[in-house]
């Protein structure tokens, strides 16, 4: 499978009672299909995927694979905290004809790297689906390079996600890959690492703000492949303060506002209840944010 170009980690637009906004996510899959971006990954981290049960999440992935109408390549999260649960949303994606699945090592409880490795194997084994291994030490166990490169041999698995921010890791995992012969897609999932990772040798990015300002994800990988380095330079760094308040909030309600600001009528609703202060300071980056998005893509449209 050739996973290049521009990924969205999709936000899962909800209803004030904490159900999935079905009309809303609706209208995200035919934004997404008018913006020509690669494909999305359904029931994601910053999608709440940890707060979804099977039949949540199997409602998010049916509504994607029926507004998509096969227009993009479809990517399901499967991450749970046992494999017999990542196993069953597997099936799901199976049934519905996805293009693979999304599996970061299982959360919550401390496996060791033989118990994360064995997760990974039963998916394999029980999932006839192609399999994206997700780094992101930010909700899950980090993957270290060897375990992820052990994992990355079983017949499945056809890129890696990496989410852990770390360069130098980045540099080595790209490294180990190639010194395996494996033919193994690598998908950076830090925003900030787009254009270095793409000078280091990913293939492309699979991020939650390419679901918000797609534009600007496509014009650094368009200037990047004409070798206009700087200028790609400049449209990375321009989404950095943008990125900067989406996390000064509850995550991943900082996300939603942006999104909301692309005019999709989407909710801003997050599963978790906020606090008093959560909604305050949410309140008072709102308009931050809007701001941002706009800055972003009128700078984007200069080049």
């Amino acid at each position: 499978m050739d996973l290049k170009g521009v990924y969205a980690a999709m936000l899962t637009p909800l209803t004030e009672e904490g159900g999935v906004d079905i009309p809303a996510l609706k209208r995200m899959i035919n934004f997404y299909i008018e913006k020509g971006i690669s494909g999305i990954f359904a029931v994601s981290s910053v999608g709440e995927a940890a707060h979804f049960d099977v039949d949540e999440a199997e409602t998010i992935l049916e509504t994607v694979k029926v507004a998509s109408g096969d227009k993009l390549q479809l990517f399901a999260g499967v991450t749970a905290t046992a494999s017999s649960t990542a196993i069953k949303i597997g099936k799901i994606a199976e049934r519905l004809g996805y293009a693979g699945i999304v599996s970061a090592p299982p959360y919550f409880y401390q496996p060791s790297e033989d118990a994360i490795l064995a997760y990974f194997e039963d998916i394999n084994d029980q999932v006839e689906l192609p399999l994206i291994i997700y780094n992101v030490p930010l909700f899950a166990p980090a993957l270290s390079k060897e375990l992820l490169v052990k994992v990355a041999k079983l017949k499945n698995v056809v890129g890696v996600k990496e989410s852990s921010g770390n360069l130098v890791d980045v540099l080595h995992i790209l490294d180990m890959l190639k010194n395996e012969k494996l033919d193994t897609s690598f998908l950076i999932g830090r925003e900030e690492m787009y254009l270095s990772s793409l000078i280091a040798g990913a293939d492309g990015c699979m991020v939650a703000t390419a679901g918000i300002i797609p534009e600007a994800y496509q014009k650094i990988e368009e200037l990047y492949l004409a070798g206009r380095i700087s200028e790609a330079a400049e449209v990375q760094n321009s989404i950095l303060p943008l990125l900067r308040e989406c996390f000064k909030v509850n995550f991943p309600a900082g996300f939603k506002i942006a999104l909301a600001a692309r005019g999709l009528n989407t909710p801003v609703y997050v599963k978790r209840k906020l606090s008093d202060q959560e909604q305050q300071e949410l309140a008072r980056s709102t308009e931050t944010i809007k701001q941002e998005v706009a800055r972003i893509l009128a700078f984007v449209g200069t080049y």
